[in-house]
């Protein structure tokens, strides 16, 4: 994590964009981001590992260059840090892939919820989330999207797949699902709007439960209310869900109350993740009950 002991490291601090070198969905983002801004271009200490950096001529911004793919960029920040170049919160700029190949454009945090781990970062271990990073990036995608007239799926995804073990705050930004959409120059520059219209400015916070990967319900009220999510765990993952992995939710999201997307939850897994929220002071509101509190007219 950043030395706040450190001015220098501080002022030094800046929102990181991360494209991989073989994910074609980052290239077409970065290929926009480099034509919305000037950008000039960072000395790479030896044996940093990055292909290239730049730093956007507003000082707000970095991109850096990988030559792996994005889920397997455990201790990045710590990477980022050595060479230079400190983060406030790391944007992996990435594709989606999906079987249903739906074309999308998806927003989520990082996670593995079970004792798996196949695509990167460590099991039953939960990355530190930007809710207010999510809900502004998707609010500008759908916006975009809708005044381009572009026929994509703006959605929050589920938390799932590494990296991990990050002490900064991340979130992925992606175009899905397939090499048509990855490389679709209008899903590449509505993308790289969004993720540079960024905003950090505290929002309030729910952990959401059940529902499906595509978290409709959370993103309905993400999009329509003053609401953001941190991590969200699907119904599929709900019996990996216990005390230990709700804590981390609570702590890397800094979550204030939650959310049940309660008609896709069995009574069982209802009943116990509610004693655990209750055990550890959060409140569940429904649907209605946020709506009306921080809904538009609230």
């Amino acid at each position: 994590m950043t030395d706040i002991s450190n001015p220098e490291n501080v002022n030094n601090s800046k929102i990181t964009i991360i494209c991989s070198a073989p994910d074609l969905a980052s290239q077409n983002i970065k290929t926009h981001l480099l034509n919305l801004r000037e950008w000039k271009k960072l000395e790479l200490p030896p044996e940093s590992g990055f292909l290239a950096a730049r730093e956007s001529a507003d000082g707000k911004f970095r991109l850096v260059d990988i030559e792996e793919i994005h889920v397997f960029q455990d201790g990045l920040d710590r990477k980022l840090e050595d060479a230079g170049f400190p983060a406030t919160l790391i944007i992996f700029a990435s594709k989606h892939r999906s079987k249903e190949e739906i074309n999308s454009l998806t927003v989520h945090c990082t996670g593995n919820p079970s004792d798996e781990a196949r695509l990167g970062g460590r099991p039953r271990s939960l990355a530190v989330s930007s809710p207010a990073a999510m809900k502004s990036i998707l609010s500008e995608m759908k916006r975009l999207a809708g005044e381009k007239g572009l026929k994509y799926d703006v959605t929050l995804e589920v938390t799932h797949h590494g990296p991990t073990e990050l002490s900064v705050p991340s979130i992925y930004a992606e175009i899905g699902s397939t090499e048509v959409q990855w490389i679709d120059p209008e899903a590449g520059e509505v993308t790289a709007k969004a993720i540079l219209s960024v905003s950090l400015e505290k929002v309030p916070v729910a952990l959401g439960f059940g529902g499906g990967h595509y978290a409709m319900r959370q993103t309905g009220l993400l999009l329509e209310t003053a609401i953001s999510f941190g991590h969200n765990f699907p119904k599929y993952q709900l019996e990996f869900v216990d005390e230990d992995l709700i804590r981390q939710a609570v702590e890397k999201s800094k979550a204030e109350f939650a959310y049940f997307d309660r008609k896709s939850m069995k009574s069982d897994d209802k009943n116990r993740i509610s004693e655990i929220l209750e055990k550890l002071g959060l409140t569940v509101l429904k649907e209605s009950e946020i709506r009306e509190k921080y809904g538009p007219d609230s």
